[in-house]
Parts: C-alpha cells; sequence; structure tokens
C-alpha cells in the first residue's frame, strides 16, 4: 500500500468512513489521490500559459480590462507580522512593535504602498476612475499599523481611487484588533473584519507558533459588534500539527455559537508556493515544511482520511444555516458571499483586481503579475521609480476560456454555458477542446452532471474541486499540445 493509499484509510472509527474515500482508493483515480496527498493549497491558483509575457502587454491588456469592468477588486498588503507561523510561507517582516525602530519600518511601509499605488496610476490610466468594488487591507499583520499610519494610508486611497461604492475590508490578527482599534476601523469606513483563528482550541493555536488565545478570538468578534461592525469572518484551518476530528468538531460548535456571518475552513497547505504561485506569492519554505510531516514535539499531523473526515464534519455542521461559495468560504444564509471572491471568480464578472505590496498577484482577463518577495528588492525598486513586477505571464485566447470555467467552476455553482458565451463572443465552453476533454472525463468519473446547458459538480466533486481544477484540465491540455 502506497503511503497515500495508507493515508486515506487511516480513520478515527468514532467518526463515518469520509464519501470521498472510497472513489480515492479506486486505482484509475491514482492521480488525483496523489495530488491530494501532496497538501495543495487550493482552487484559486490560476496562472497564464505565456511565459515571459511583456510588462507593456500586461498594462494595455489590464488597462482594456478595467476600462471595461464595472468592477475592481483593490488589496493593499502591509507585509509586517509580530511573529511568524509555523505554516507561513508569505512574505513578512517580524518586528516588535512596541520599539522605535518597527514604528519607523511600519512608516517606511506605508511610504513605499502609497509610492507603488502612484506608480500603478500613472501606468494605467483608467484605474483611478473605475469603481472599486471592495477595498482590502491585508497582511500579514495591518492591524500593527499605528493610528497615523493607518489613516494616511486610507485617506491616500479615499482621494485617489473610486471609492463610491466600495466596501471596505480589513484584516488583522485577534492579539492585535483591540476594541480601540476596531473602532477605529468602524470610524474609517471598514464594514468588514476578518482575522485568523486557525482553530478555538489553545493547544493547536499554540503549536502552530501564534501567541493569542481562543478567548482573544472570541472577544474579538464581540469586541466588533459592540463597535458596530457585524461583518465578522474568522480563518480556521483543519489538518493543522496535533489536531484530531474532534478538535474540528469543537470548532464548529463555536462557530455556532457565535453566529459569525462567515467562516473560512481550508485545509492545511504545505505545498510550495513558490511552485504553485498563489495569490501571495511565497518568499521561503515554512517552519512546518522543513520539518516535513512526521511528528514534532510529541505532535503529530492528521492523515489524509482524517482530514477529509474533518472537511465531512464541517459540512454537517455549517449545513443549513451556511452555504459554501467559493470552495472553502462559507457565508450565513442571511448574508451575501464573500465579495471580492465573487467578484473575481463569479463567471458573470471575472473583474480585475489590482494587489498592491510585497509579493502580490494582479490578474486580468488577458495577463498578470507578481511582484517581489525579498523587501530589499521591494524597497530598491520603488525607490527608482519602478512598479516592484518580478514576473507577468500572459493568456492565449484558448487558455482564457478555460481559466473562466475554472474560477466558475471553483465558486461551486452551476456553470452556465449561456454565461458563458456572454462572455467569449457566442462560443460555448462544449467548444472549446481542453474544457470538452476535461469535462468528458469528469462525467465519466461522476464529479460532475451535466444538465442542459450547465455543469454540476457531484458531492465528490465538490469535495475534490481544488484537485480537478489543478489536474484534470492539464491533463486535457497535455493530450491536445
Amino acid at each position: 500500500m502506497t503511503n497515500a493509499m495508507a493515508s486515506l484509510h487511516d480513520l478515527d472509527p468514532q467518526y463515518p468512513v469520509p464519501l470521498v474515500q472510497e472513489f480515492l482508493s479506486r486505482p484509475e483515480n491514482k492521480a488525483l489521490l496523489d495530488y491530494v496527498y501532496k497538501d495543495p493549497f487550493g482552487c484559486h491558483v490560476f496562472p497564464g500559459d505565456m511565459e515571459d509575457y511583456p510588462l507593456s502587454s500586461f498594462f494595455a491588456d489590464m488597462n482594456s480590462d478595467i476600462a471595461r469592468a464595472a468592477q475592481i477588486h483593490l488589496w493593499v498588503y502591509i507585509p509586517c507580522c509580530r511573529y511568524r507561523c509555523h505554516f507561513c510561507q508569505f512574505p513578512t517582516i517580524t518586528l516588535n512593535p512596541h520599539t522605535a525602530s518597527s514604528q519607523a519600518i511600519m512608516k517606511e511601509l506605508v511610504d513605499l504602498n502609497i509610492k507603488e499605488a502612484r506608480l500603478w496610476l500613472a501606468k494605467l490610466p483608467s484605474l483611478a476612475a473605475v469603481e472599486v468594488g471592495e477595498f482590502n487591507i491585508f497582511g500579514g499583520t495591518p492591524s500593527l499599523l499605528p493610528e497615523m499610519e493607518l489613516r494616511r494610508l486610507v485617506a491616500f486611497y479615499k482621494n485617489h481611487f473610486n471609492f463610491s461604492a466600495t466596501t471596505m475590508r480589513f484584516e488583522g490578527e485577534p492579539g492585535t484588533l483591540t476594541k480601540s482599534y476596531l473602532s477605529l476601523l468602524q470610524e474609517l469606513g471598514f464594514t468588514k473584519v476578518s482575522f485568523g483563528a486557525q482553530s478555538f482550541v489553545d493547544g493547536i493555536i499554540s503549536a502552530s507558533g501564534r501567541t493569542h488565545s481562543a478567548q482573544e478570538c472570541i472577544e474579538t468578534v464581540y469586541n466588533a459588534r459592540a463597535v458596530g461592525i457585524d461583518w465578522v469572518s474568522v480563518d480556521l484551518i483543519y489538518g493543522m500539527l496535533g489536531q484530531s476530528v474532534k478538535d474540528v468538531g469543537y470548532d464548529m460548535e463555536k462557530i455556532r455559537q457565535l453566529d459569525l456571518s462567515h467562516v473560512v475552513c481550508t485545509k492545511l497547505h504545505l505545498e510550495e508556493f513558490m511552485k504553485i504561485r498563489t495569490g501571495i506569492s511565497g518568499e521561503r519554505r515554512s517552519l512546518w515544511q522543513n520539518r516535513g510531516l512526521g511528528n514534532c514535539n510529541g505532535m503529530s499531523f492528521p492523515s489524509l482520511g482524517k482530514q477529509y473526515q474533518m472537511r465531512e464534519l464541517i459540512e454537517k455542521y455549517l449545513k443549513g444555516a451556511y452555504h459554501e461559495h467559493p470552495a472553502m468560504y462559507f457565508y450565513r444564509h442571511d448574508r451575501q458571499p464573500e465579495k471580492w471572491k465573487g467578484l473575481i471568480t463569479d463567471l458573470d464578472k471575472q473583474y480585475p483586481e489590482i494587489a498592491i505590496g510585497l509579493g502580490g498577484s494582479s490578474k486580468c482577463t488577458k495577463a498578470e503579475a507578481i511582484n517581489v518577495t525579498r523587501y530589499s528588492a521591494y524597497k530598491n525598486t520603488v525607490h527608482e521609480e519602478r512598479l516592484p513586477i518580478q514576473e507577468s505571464r500572459g493568456m492565449s485566447p484558448a487558455h482564457r476560456e478555460v481559466i473562466a470555467f475554472k474560477m466558475a467552476l471553483s465558486t461551486l455553482a452551476p456553470v452556465n454555458d449561456a454565461v458563458f458565451k456572454e462572455r467569449f463572443e457566442g462560443k460555448g465552453f462544449f467548444e472549446n477542446e481542453i474544457i470538452n476533454s476535461a469535462l468528458n472525463e469528469l462525467v465519466k468519473r461522476s464529479l460532475v452532471v451535466i444538465k442542459s446547458d450547465e455543469v454540476i459538480l457531484t458531492p465528490n466533486g465538490v469535495t475534490l474541486v481544488e484537485a480537478i481544477v489543478n489536474t484534470q484540465f492539464a491533463s486535457a491540455r497535455a493530450q491536445h499540445a
């Protein structure tokens, strides 16, 4: 028995056998099993197929898309943290926020971010006028920013971009999202707050290298509501070091008790970001990657089988009160799904996104560009009045159709051919040989069903959507190369 198969069949006897186990145990599905065993990051990785794409072409493509888009999503990345989590691969600067030198670095980060934003505005004439659908300050830990610097950063973006109908979202960390800081966010116009709890079990939190407690996470939710921010999203991870299926059930009970508007439940990802090119490019391997998936301080990582038991338990707890859209993102039925995710993945939108800051990734329908991840290189490039773009890729016409379909599939909603035809001048996705070939295989494996002009994921398809979008279409492309 292979390591992957043994891990799949290693279950907690107190919980049901996951539905997907039988499917992944079949010999014909070995490639999918091998893929999920490696812990992929997730389904929102959609790289272009044309390497060494000229930056001038990227800017032309982006400017054209922005001019036609109803809205865009605007990211601002503040890469500073009090500590580095053991699973983190993001480019960050670790600092003590109470020292004078750290205060100077945070001022420098804001200076650089504003300077980079000005460079984007100069390169893309349409950028200042287009409506920003959602503005997101994320990190790192942007809640480390002193009040003066946060005010300066927000004022710049409000004064230089179209915020006429913008939703403002802020990502922080429980140990720094104090009630007074949340009040400041509310005053500045933020109506959404998100933070990573990772778990509500203190032992799991500590094992991941984080210094906050579960109680601080709970207090952050209540403090946000107390100051008038009712939209709160908490990020949880399953597959963590020392985590049991029971622990995930405990997390879900806390989510239900808190009656959160939104929750993200993602699988631990240990595949290197540098290889798979995520929304924020990886800088270096995490501590857990360096140590491997064996025992660590007497604790071990849960098997693949237990992780799928965790996934089914999440669905069981949240079913009824929450809806999943896109994969891993759950919203309460009386609320709306994550706006920024809809802007960039929903088939009838898929609008451009601009990410400003260290390691950010900007994308339109025809091209993408990723910023440098080394802080010294980032700083030097911006000071030289150049956008700190490390790499740009283009997307061939056929690949654009594949990307559009895969992004739509990742939302877990039915993919409608009529909507697809509206985007591609009357050409349906069945006419794309790569999409059609992949669909034939997915139907054969009962991962999707086709009803009239819609493609609908089956239960196994929903569970495996990350693997589907990252393997089946690549296989189909190789067949038609």
